[in-house]
Parts: C-alpha cells; structure tokens; sequence
C-alpha cells in the first residue's frame, strides 16, 4: 500500500491542490449521497437537465460533486471492479471537488478556467504526458507505469480528473468521458 501511495501522490498533487489550500474546511459530508442512489444527469436526451442552462452547479454555486456524477454499477463495470466507497471532499466548493474511492481511485471536478494551471503542474511533476484528441475539448494522459497515471479532460463549463492506480490510459478515459458527458 506504501508503494501505491508513493506512485499515487505524485499524480493527486498537481490536479488537487492546484488553487493551493485556500477556503473551506473540506467537509461537506451531508453533500454527498448514498452511492446506489447518486443523481443522475440527464442523458437520455429528454430535457429534464437543461432548464435554465446551470442546473450543472451544485447547491449555492458549487462544482458538481464527482462522486454522485458516475453511478456505483456504471463505475464498476467501467473499471472492471469495485472501487469501494466514495468519499468527497470540497476544500474550496466553488472551484474543486474531489472524490476519493477505497480502490485508490480518484475523481475531480474543477472550473475551466483553471485547466491550463493543472495541465502545466501535471507536466512539471514528471512522467509521461501526452495529449489526447477527441475527448472534450482539450485531454492529456500522464503515465506513471504499472497502469497508474492520471486522464483529465476539459469540459464547457468544467475539467475533470480521473487518478488511477492500475488500468491505464484506456480505463482513465473511459471515466473521463463518462464523467464528461454528466456534466
């Protein structure tokens, strides 16, 4: 677990703590939902999602929860596994959330405009990156080996961040694209 960590770090650094350890207190536990009954977007094409344009914010403004953006049996198929329960964090609501899972797995959600700051730390902080046409409007991939690495993806209003320990690049981006077209 200690050599998953020591791979893992290097990847959740640069995507989670791009904005810095600034505002809130991290806990929005009441803000998450039961994972076998996680909000669903509307992807079925039926107008239910699209009302006013924003129905994508959460509650008071806030970034879409990650965890409730994929649910549990669509996570699980699309990572061969179980990841294991999810547990979301929002140090600062308006700008980032993340979704830590059991399996090591992670998910974020973050404003666009911050996407080129995190790609560019993402480079900084070693390992393969490589961009990713087709997915969204901008997507690169950072390989850190073993099938550990890290897929992020920008969206219109968000980018999103898949942190994998196993699986590689192929399962990171089906994530990514499932968690982009929640949005």
């Amino acid at each position: 677990m200690k050599r998953l960590l020591t791979l893992i770090l290097p990847l959740v650094l640069p995507f989670t703590f791009v904005l810095g350890a600034c505002g809130g207190d991290g806990d929005d536990s009441d803000a998450r939902s039961d994972d076998d009954t996680t909000t669903e977007t509307d992807a079925s094409g039926d107008g239910d999602d699209s009302d006013d344009g924003d129905d994508s914010r959460g509650d008071g403004g806030e970034v879409p929860d990650p965890c409730t953006l994929i649910r549990q049996s669509e996570l699980t198929f699309l990572l061969d596994g179980d990841p294991g329960e999810g547990t979301e964090q929002a140090p600062v609501p308006d700008q980032r959330r993340v979704c830590t899972y059991d399996s090591g797995l992670i998910l974020a959600v973050e404003v666009a405009a911050n996407y080129q700051t995190t790609v560019d730390l993402i480079g900084q902080s070693g390992g393969s990156v490589q961009e990713v046409p087709g997915i969204g409007q901008a997507a690169v991939w950072q390989e850190i080996g073993g099938g550990a690495g890290q897929f992020v993806a920008l969206g219109d209003e968000y980018f999103i961040g898949v942190t994998l320990s196993s699986g590689g690049q192929t399962v990171g981006q089906f994530v990514a694209e499932a968690m982009l077209a929640a949005l």
